[in-house]
């Protein structure tokens, strides 16, 4: 009998990493029918739960965008339908992030800056289910000096995951350049860095919580000195450690050593910004006000969420 841990394994590859039941066979070396099985199998034991939800209705979606549009001044809100359960808001805020991005962006060659955090890297691996981008270039814009083992600060992976599942190249003379500057830390062997980031068609990234919301990150990243101040400066969240406060007054870390900033962002003709869930209102309040963003991908609830916060 089927162990209820590889039930789970199996249906996070199928409904969250997208990946087709063939694929999942040639995993497990099973046939598809057999992965068709174990999908029923993880529904009867409720270790997947299917809902049906109803779709957003054209007047309130165009009511939230005309409001996002008034006050934060962006160009587009591109919204989903969220669910009571947050993880199931968060798969479907990735998926419509993806599809948006996949289909709004042409197949002309396309520069794109790509950011980090658990959002970027569940982004990354969404699957282009119609014709490969195959004109578009991918470019890290933010990496610390100090190695992570977090795959949700691997930058570099996550453009290796964009090629694979999107189609597209990365650049790697200039991913070399980065590597190299990281290992040798010295940011110098990157003086053309600001010079590719300025040639960028579109920048996708997250929106990173308040500091005191989830320390442990920002612990991992910064010496005690930097996420002190960091702490005393009352932030609400950070765009590629671009960090600013409620009103999107903004401020900059120097312990960062490979950082697009935010003189550049602004100049970047789109930015997409993908970020939902009640713990990120302030973070969302707070980056749009920055003017960085054009364009911001979330749930109804959580745009509902930051209507009602500016109340």
């Amino acid at each position: 009998m089927i162990s209820d841990e590889k039930l789970f394994d199996v249906a996070v590859e199928y409904y969250l990493k997208k990946k087709t039941q063939k694929e999942i066979a040639e995993h497990y070396n099973v046939s598809h029918v057999q992965i068709g099985k174990y999908l029923k199998e993880a529904e009867k034991r409720n270790i997947v739960t299917i809902s049906v939800n109803l779709p957003i209705s054209k007047t309130e979606e165009e009511n939230l965008k005309h409001l996002f549009r008034s006050v934060f001044h962006i160009k587009d809100l591109v919204l989903v339908q969220g669910s009571d359960n947050s993880d199931k808001s968060h798969v479907r805020v990735v998926d419509k992030a993806a599809d948006y991005i996949l289909n709004t962006f042409s197949n002309n060659k396309t520069r794109i800056g790509y950011g980090w955090g658990k959002t970027m890297y569940d982004i990354s691996l969404q699957k282009n289910r119609d014709a490969l981008k195959t004109n578009w270039e991918y470019f890290p814009v933010c990496i610390l000096g100090k190695k992570d083992s977090n795959p949700y600060y691997d930058s570099v992976q996550m453009l290796w995951n964009l090629a694979k599942n999107w189609g597209g190249s990365v650049d790697q003379g200039f991913v070399d350049k980065v590597l190299l500057a990281q290992e040798m830390d010295n940011v110098e062997i990157l003086n053309d860095k600001e010079d590719v980031w300025k040639s960028l068609d579109a920048l996708v990234c997250g929106m990173g919580s308040a500091t005191s919301r989830y320390p442990r990150p920002k612990r991992e990243m910064f010496s005690d000195t930097v996420y002190n101040e960091i702490n005393q400066k009352d932030l609400v969240g950070d765009i590629l450690h671009n960090f600013y406060d409620i009103d999107g007054n903004m401020f900059s870390v120097s312990e960062t050593d490979i950082l697009i900033p935010r003189t550049i962002i602004s100049k970047i003709p789109w930015v997409v910004a993908v970020a939902s869930g009640f713990p990120k209102v302030e973070s969302i309040i707070g980056g749009l006000r920055t003017g960085l963003i054009d364009t911001l991908v979330t749930d109804v609830q959580t745009a509902h969420h930051v209507i009602d916060y500016l109340k």
